[in-house]
């Protein structure tokens, strides 16, 4: 001890009658690991801690059920949070988590119930079942593009949190992840391109009857190999996911003033919508049948469909838009290559103009995707 309750900590195990007066620990250059056997569990009166860049690993029940302390910064150099290393701190408000984080053990911030946010640094690759189970509290979540594996339970009974993003790197959503979040409202999938029917892609500006939603990857996601939903217990109605790359490209080619009404567009058409950063999301809702649906049974029956296909004939009207300024752009470009056309150098004229043939009208109205319900002015018709 260097002052009353304040521990100068320089390694090893620290005894029951210390743990009954710390208040304030801080930790020496030279540790680089605290050690299993639950350094500072059950120090009730500890409110603080600073912790020492060099630290590699928290191990297992470091600070467990130390129900006083307040916050915690973790150095850059910490790799590891080990099982249990901050279960059940009932007081923990804040959490910094500093990039170079690589995995969060399983039980690490369990029963942490005055946590209200928690944002992941991309270097976290890994998360252990229950997790944060039981932060009751915990209302926002930021989860990074790097997280693979998110295990079960991470997230059972946080019934603060309304909405989570997935991002598209995660590629093993643990067994009922999200069990029982009752305010769970919505649910984000990043890169949901991986999620559209190719058919859709192929011909989808074509025909307001083909699907969007690729069925088989998106029940692989949400879905255990036993069948089982990761929100089992949610009452979330809607799933939502990234479509930019199926706009992006030709958006981006468009004039300023036409890319801005076509955004526009996306922002008060059903279930599409614009975030700040621009992505596009398609929405799609969640059809619990409740005659075959049954909270304490298994939820096979729980589908995320494309109802009556709104999703994908939204989508389908915005190509629409996109195409219509498309064809208005290439016809300015076209009425410019004809006025620049000549006959032949003898009997050029300024006013000169070489038409464009029927068939070739045809096809560019046919890819702009007008086909059906507008025909090309074709002289001599």
């Amino acid at each position: 001890m260097t002052g009353p309750g304040v521990l100068y900590y320089e390694g090893g195990e620290v005894t029951e009658e210390l743990k009954g007066k710390i208040t304030f620990a801080r930790f020496g250059p030279q540790v680089t690991y605290i050690s299993n056997g639950d350094a500072f569990s059950g120090c009730k009166k500890l409110v603080g801690v600073r912790l020492n860049e060099g630290l590699r690993v928290i191990g297992e029940g470091a600070f467990e059920n130390c129900s006083a302390l307040r916050s915690v910064t973790l150095p850059s150099t910490v790799t590891e949070l080990d099982y249990m290393a901050f279960r059940g701190c009932g007081a923990l408000v804040e959490v910094q988590l500093n990039e170079g984080l690589q995995i969060i053990g399983a039980h690490a911030f369990r029963g942490c119930t005055s946590l209200r946010s928690m944002t992941l640094p991309s270097t976290v690759t890994r998360l252990g079942q229950h997790a944060f189970g039981d932060c009751r509290n915990l209302s926002k979540v930021q989860l990074n593009e790097g997280l693979h594996v998110i295990g079960e339970y991470a997230f059972v009974e946080c019934n603060a949190l309304r909405s989570v993003t997935m991002p598209s790197t995660v590629n093993d959503l643990g067994h009922r992840a999200f069990k029982g979040c009752s305010d769970l409202a919505k649910v984000t999938l990043l890169g949901g391109e991986r999620l559209i029917s190719k058919d859709f892609l192929v011909s989808g500006a074509f025909s307001e009857e083909q699907g969007l939603l690729n069925q088989g990857k998106i029940d692989g996601i949400l879905f255990d190999e036993s069948k089982d939903f990761a929100f089992r217990d949610c009452p979330f109605l809607i799933v939502q996911t990234s479509i930019s790359s199926v706009l992006s490209e030709r958006m981006a080619r468009l004039l300023p003033e036409c890319r801005l009404s076509v955004e526009e567009r996306i922002r008060y058409t059903p279930r599409l919508g614009l975030m700040q950063d621009g992505n596009v999301f398609a929405c799609f809702p969640v059809d619990r049948n409740e005659a075959r649906y049954d909270f304490d049974s298994d939820a096979k029956d729980v589908k995320v469909q494309d109802t009556n296909l709104e999703t994908a004939r939204s989508l389908y009207q915005v190509l629409q838009l996109i195409a219509f300024h498309e064809l208005r752009e290439s016809s300015i470009l076209i009425e410019l290559a004809m006025w620049k056309s000549r006959i032949n150098e003898d009997r050029a004229r300024a006013d000169c103009r070489v038409g464009i043939p029927g068939p070739a009208k045809s096809l560019i109205m046919e890819y702009c995707g007008f086909a059906g319900f507008l025909e090309p002015a074709i002289e001599g018709v």
